[in-house]
């Protein structure tokens, strides 16, 4: 009884004291926090804006920085996320995997129509640390940067929320932004001039307002790390090259997305988006005007257009033309010879944690719909797994050929918990589960080794935030390539009922190895 009292009064306490800590003045605004709800020693601010709302006449511009302001905003509840589709082909990346495969983002969200929650004012971000940090604390800092294929994501994902991780280290503080993606970050239109990659702006203006601001939530501007995962991940990786002379991070980390064997859209002629154009009613053969039209066309007329259009090119039609919108080469944030760059310099020379799974395509793939239990087709589940294993392969030649630090790890873990199908295995995304530690929000057994594998794999990361160079010491060591034909050392884990281990790379990506094998390209 005395315990259970003695825990009430600590909880009230650590309460009364955080009270006076939940409002933090920036330069862009007062921010409001709250107490995480199942870890109180976890403040966050659910809602930060970085940049103007792109909407009305700036939808399709480049994100504007925000005015000085002293605006007092309640953080303590998500904004919406960036203008998006569910689409209705069950794979299952797009969903938070549980025994029903259920949708990802919340059940507010329903396959087949645009995403309830999403808006186009969506330029924000979140962000989590200790309760009791303060402007002198000077915490390291992790900027996340969402999944989604350029289509989907944002920051209120259960899966990928961070509130676990900081209750077990209270020493750094994590970020994560949305930015715009699809016909609203990547239009091609051919009335607009100049690069049309939005979202790849809209992550830099974010990285420059955490890089002024964030010292007021505790943390240390000269130590922040950009992390993404999938199309976040290769989009982390392509910063590099974008922003090599004033990367403002200090380091980076690319899960199962590298900017070498990232496909771009070749659409240089806008022919997509004046096909969206004529259907929403916006026929125009001079370009502005067919512009101007189209910003006048609410957003979920757009999103729910493109979506089902998609969908039915899949599902029914699969000889209707498809039409996509994704990034363009434009040689300022996409290039379109990265091997080039690498040999030339070009590239912030940062250390770098490479990562990926051992079945990354087994949830891209797409499973009969009638028949979950058989899986998607096997080959394909390999051919496009080695895929993306080769892009981190060869990346870490070539940083190697330039002396940069790199570090690669294997996700090989298979929990029944978040993997509740056999076919699944280590997938594409599930290795977020271990880094924020949202496993323990999955249902179903959870075992020893999965609790102290996600340990394991945080603290990990959380060194390598805290100083990029103290892995080695920590017994993780660099990515080395002896020659042409072998890899360097991987971490591998959850493999073989083991939290980790350092494995040779021919293990994972011995057919990257081969001289003129159809995986040993690079662009």
């Amino acid at each position: 009884m005395l315990k259970r009292v003695a825990a009430i009064l600590f909880l009230a306490g650590l309460a009364w004291a955080a009270a006076d800590n939940l409002t933090v003045t920036a330069r862009t605004g007062t921010f409001i926090g709250g107490l995480n709800d199942t870890y109180p020693d976890v403040r966050h601010f659910k809602y930060i804006p970085y940049a103007n709302p792109p909407v009305g006449a700036k939808r399709w511009t480049s994100p504007e920085p925000l005015d000085n302001s002293s605006e007092v905003i309640d953080s303590t509840v998500f904004g919406p996320a960036c203008a998006q589709y569910v689409s209705a082909i069950p794979t299952a990346w797009a969903l938070n995997i549980t025994g029903n495969l259920i949708v990802n983002y919340g059940e507010s969200l329903l396959a087949g129509q645009v995403a309830q929650n999403s808006a186009e004012d969506c330029l924000t971000l979140a962000i989590w640390t200790p309760t009791n940090a303060t402007a002198d604390s000077k915490l390291p800092v992790i900027h996340f940067l969402t999944g989604g294929g350029d289509v989907t994501g944002g920051i209120d994902i259960p899966t990928q929320l961070p509130a676990h991780w900081v209750h077990l280290s209270q020493s750094h503080i994590v970020i994560t932004t949305n930015y715009r993606v699809n016909i609203f970050s990547y239009p091609n239109a051919r009335g607009l001039s100049g690069s049309t990659n939005f979202a790849l702006q809209d992550q830099r203006l974010a990285v420059e307002w955490v890089s002024e601001n964030i010292a007021a939530f505790g943390g240390d501007p000269s130590k922040i790390t950009l992390w993404g995962q999938s199309a976040g991940s290769s989009a982390t990786d392509m910063y590099l090259f974008s922003f090599y002379e004033d990367p403002i991070v200090r380091a980076t980390i690319s899960s199962s997305g590298f900017a070498i064997g990232h496909a771009t859209n070749a659409d240089y002629a806008g022919t997509n988006f004046t096909f969206v154009a004529k259907n929403m009613g916006c026929d125009f053969e001079d370009a502005e005007t067919e512009l101007q039209c189209m910003r006048r066309i609410p957003m979920d007329r757009i999103e729910n257009f493109i979506g089902q259009y998609q969908d039915n090119s899949t599902l029914v039609n699969t000889s209707q033309p498809a039409i996509a919108f994704t990034r363009q080469a434009d040689n300022k944030y996409v290039f379109t010879n990265y091997t080039e760059r690498y040999l030339n310099g070009q590239i912030a020379k940062l250390p770098k944690i490479l990562g990926t799974t051992a079945r990354e395509a087994s949830a891209l793939d797409p499973y009969p719909i009638n028949d979950v239990a058989a899986g998607p087709n096997e080959t394909l589940v390999v051919i496009n797994t080695l895929a993306t294993v080769c892009d981190a392969y060869n990346t870490s030649v070539l940083r190697e050929e330039l002396g940069l630090t790199t570090y690669r790890y294997e996700w090989a873990g298979n929990f029944s918990n978040i993997a509740p199908v056999t076919w699944l295995g280590a997938y594409h995304y599930s290795d977020l589960y271990m880094f924020f530690g949202s496993y323990v929000i999955a249902p179903g057994e959870i075992t020893d080794l999965e609790v102290q594998t996600s340990m394991t794999m945080q603290n990990y990361l959380l060194d390598f935030i805290k100083d990029p160079t103290s892995l080695p010491a920590n017994g993780w060591p660099a990515y080395q390539v002896d020659n042409a034909t072998t890899g360097g050392t991987l971490a591998q884990f959850g493999a073989d009922g083991q939290v980790v281990q350092f494995v040779d790379g021919n293990t994972v990506e011995g057919a990257c190895h081969i001289p003129g094998d159809t995986y040993n390209t690079m662009p």
